[in-house]
């Protein structure tokens, strides 16, 4: 009986094409499964200046995404912002949903679409993010690029409309069945720095770990390093992912 449910576990096929991210900042062609949920747990703890007058600041983010067909898929992300021993508050609420085109590997080029519209707490402030992702695998070794264009629109938006652009990329290659290994680069001309840089672009970059507990399990980190001073001179960021 015990082998019985283990191969129907093993052999499910919502299981086995679960959504799972490889990287943390860069999105991958992939969507949720039709008919199953996943409940991903962001977590990222930053350092935006090693200046000890500004705090450590963690950002966490509870994802729910429901597979809607087999290419298609929605959902809902609520993100709560801590600033130093300050307590957990409210940031935004926002809602996603993400398109691919075709089967892995059918076409020369992996495309995905994905729209995350969402609500700033306590501020007139609706931000619209426009994502495109480009993916190829090569054996084992995956290779994804991102453009990203957000815009900013509402009453506290100085001259109602704010717009930047922003990127990420990344490869990774698969070194046991559960385990993957590789880098990640992301950046935008938003400027979140904590004073006027003295360059327009924020740029980080830094190794990436996933592992992949069971078919329902898995996590992936990723060490970010500032290469510009726009840019958090250091952060962790990290995903638990749970299959339903």
């Amino acid at each position: 009986m015990r082998a019985l449910v283990l191969a129907g576990v093993l052999g499910c096929p919502a299981l086995a094409a679960a959504d799972v991210r490889a990287f943390t900042e860069t999105y991958e062609y992939s969507t949720q499964p039709e008919g199953t949920t996943s409940v991903q747990l962001w977590y990222t703890a930053r350092r935006i200046t090693w200046d000890r007058d500004y705090p450590e600041a963690f950002q966490h983010r509870i994802e729910i995404v429901q597979g809607v067909t087999e290419h298609l898929d929605v959902g809902t992300q609520t993100i709560l912002v801590q600033s130093g021993r300050g307590g957990l508050l409210l940031d935004r609420v926002t809602l996603a949903a993400r398109y691919r085109f075709a089967d892995r590997a059918e076409w020369p080029v992996d495309l995905v679409i994905a729209l995350e519209a969402g609500k700033v707490a306590d501020r007139g402030d609706f931000p619209i993010d426009v994502r495109v992702v480009a993916a190829r695998d090569f054996d084992r070794l995956t290779v994804a690029v991102n453009a990203v264009g957000n815009l900013h629109l509402g009453k506290d938006i100085s001259g109602s409309v704010e717009t930047d652009l922003a990127w990420a990329a990344g490869v990774t290659y698969q070194v046991h069945d559960k385990v993957r290994i590789g880098a990640e680069t992301w950046g935008g001309t938003e400027d979140t720095g904590p004073k006027p840089p003295s360059d327009k672009i924020s740029a980080s970059a830094g190794p990436v770990l996933h592992f992949t507990a069971s078919p329902r399990f898995w996590a992936t980190a990723t060490a970010g390093f500032g290469l510009t001073d726009a840019a958090d001179v250091f952060l962790v960021h990290a995903i638990l992912g749970i299959e339903i």
